[in-house]
């Protein structure tokens, strides 16, 4: 958890030095942990980023931390990309644990006013992860399809 906190400080310190090479975004989806943040760099035609948001939460059993890295290239335009992440891809919880589910996901975005602009941003991901909790409630592995709203600066 340390690791992944001092990486995303260092990410957010280059934001000052890299204003027009850099997004920075909160939303609900998979490659912003969930319900978080997501900060981008940005080069030609990538994105390279990282993300830390709250993947699940119970008052009664806990909280499970979303966060991973990835990267989207644009295709067909200045509006849409593809990419992949990989990272914290769902979480389930019961009898009082959470269990996170490590793997990777495709994703889809659609940015209404441009891939480096700030803007509103939908999209969508299939993932695939594993977790090594106990099998006895939880299931091994799980993928499915998950939706993403978010809007970034």
């Amino acid at each position: 958890m340390k690791y992944i906190i001092s990486v995303l400080a260092l990410s957010a310190s280059s934001f000052c030095f890299a204003a027009d090479d850099s997004n920075f975004s909160l939303g609900l989806g998979n490659d912003h942990g969930g319900i978080g943040a997501k900060y981008s760099i940005n080069t030609n035609d990538s994105k390279y980023y990282a993300s830390l948001g709250i993947r699940v939460h119970s008052s009664e059993d806990g909280t499970g931390i979303g966060y991973g890295v990835g990267w989207d290239r644009k295709i067909g335009g200045d509006n849409h990309s593809l990419g992949i992440f990989g990272g914290a891809v769902s979480a389930h919880i019961a009898n009082g644990e959470v269990a996170i589910y490590h793997g990777l996901s495709g994703t889809y975005n659609y940015y209404f006013s441009g891939f480096n602009n700030s803007s509103f941003v939908l999209g969508g991901s299939i993932y695939s992860g594993v977790t090594s909790k106990n099998e006895n409630i939880f299931e091994e592995s799980s993928s499915g399809v998950s939706i993403k709203v978010a809007y970034q600066w």
